[in-house]
């Protein structure tokens, strides 16, 4: 009988002055929470990210991270809740994992707790940990042209533009940072 394969994953804590901010391996008991956090910012976050729209249920958000504990299984993406003072508060990923060259990062937050550096911080602890942890070389940062919050996370963490494609983000041109191992 083939041994099923686990993902370890150490929880990253951050303190931003009075949060507490952990980013921790999402559980199906944290969905009910997260797809709340989605419902309330359904119309904002769906500007950038057309799957808010898609998920209509706690039962959807249970599935969907069903469905990325499998695929962390097999290393092709690493998926974090992010907890602020212990309350699910949005995502943040590596998807496109390929160890030992690169990824892509993309995240999200509830409308409550932005604009106090969570996800800034969160995107350099990601980052750091995916460098020692996956050896990568780069991780890129797809920002829609517009999204100018994106933009400005990615260069307060350090990514470089590289430069805009046209129609990269379901539709969008977008904008292609990345941020070289140093």
């Amino acid at each position: 009988m083939k041994q099923e394969k686990h993902y370890y994953f150490t929880p990253i804590h951050l303190q931003i002055n009075d949060l507490d901010v952990q980013l921790v391996l999402p559980q199906v008991e944290q969905a009910a929470e997260l797809y709340q956090a989605v419902a309330c910012d359904r119309e904002n976050l769906g500007k950038w990210l057309p799957w808010a729209y898609k998920m209509k249920s706690a039962h959807d958000e249970a599935n969907f991270i069903k469905q990325i504990q499998a695929k962390m299984k097999r290393q092709s993406i690493l998926v974090l809740t992010i907890l602020v003072n212990k309350q699910p508060s949005g995502m943040i990923d590596l998807h496109n994992l390929i160890p030992n060259k690169k990824a892509e990062i993309g995240y999200w937050l509830s409308s409550k707790y932005q604009g106090h550096g969570i996800v800034t911080k969160s995107v350099t602890a990601l980052c750091q940990h995916a460098f020692s942890e996956f050896n990568l070389h780069y991780i890129d940062l797809l920002v829609a042209v517009g999204n100018d919050k994106s933009a400005n996370v990615a260069k307060r963490c350090g990514f470089k533009l590289m430069g805009i494609e046209p129609q990269l983000i379901n539709g969008p041109d977008g904008q292609i940072f990345r941020l070289i191992r140093g």
